[in-house]
């Protein structure tokens, strides 16, 4: 594949918006976690997952 470098640029600007989203649901997972709440955790993967699917 032959990229432009702003179109090279703009993928890897999607990718770090990408993974800095990744981490930020990450990082809400881990503190719910660690509340150990369960009801939260599971209300938490409810909607991580309806994210998710199509």
């Amino acid at each position: 594949m032959r990229y432009t470098l702003p179109q090279a640029r703009a993928l890897l600007e999607a990718d770090a918006r990408i993974e800095r989203q990744q981490l930020a649901l990450r990082l809400a997972l881990h503190a719910v976690a660690a509340q150990g709440d369960r009801a939260a955790i599971e209300r938490l993967q409810r909607e991580l997952w309806e994210d998710v699917r199509p």
